[in-house]
């Protein structure tokens, strides 16, 4: 997991109750998100820290927008992003299989807030980004729509030309 200080909440010291923090995820974060494809944008992060006696209450917004390759053009798309999680901390020593709830060790007095950051961004993205009708790159969809009608009538034609299809229908 990376540890970047900018995201790092200290939690020794603070009273018990609700704390604010805030965060903006830029340009740097996404630089080092090579396997993400994004390619940029800014996404204010909220973080509302609520510390009791035997653990912490983290709740997580993201409001902002980020730029990922369009699906039928490639070229960038800007996706809204709005998206919240939440993550119970909890100081021991045993594991936790639950996903919402991270056990931090005794020692601990700190909480890095770039895994649950990066975790909620990448569910929120779109799995299909895509431009509004019409706003994709014309010289890319006429590409791509020349190569798929060349490859269908590379395939009626080989439809055609195999006899195997021709026995297959004499087969009623």
């Amino acid at each position: 997991m990376k540890k970047s200080s900018e995201f790092v909440v200290p939690f020794a010291g603070i009273k018990l109750g609700v704390h604010h923090y805030n965060f903006e995820v830029t340009q740097t974060f996404f630089e080092e998100l090579t396997h993400l494809q994004l390619e940029k944008g800014v996404v204010k992060i909220q973080l509302e820290l609520e510390k009791k006696e035997t653990m912490m209450l983290a709740f997580f917004s993201a409001i902002g927008d980020v730029q990922q390759a369009c699906c039928r053009c490639n070229d960038l798309v800007e996706v809204n992003v709005n998206t919240e999680l939440s993550i119970i901390y909890k100081l021991g020593t045993e594991e936790s299989e639950d996903e919402n709830l991270v056990v931090l060790h005794p020692d601990s007095y700190e909480i890095d807030a770039y895994q649950p950051i990066y975790e909620m961004l990448v569910m929120a993205l779109s799995s299909n980004p895509t431009h509004e009708e019409g706003f994709c790159n014309q010289e890319m969809i006429t590409i791509l729509n020349a190569y798929m009608l060349d490859k269908n009538e590379s395939n009626i034609k080989e439809d055609k030309e195999d006899p195997r299809w021709a026995k297959l229908k004499n087969l009623n």
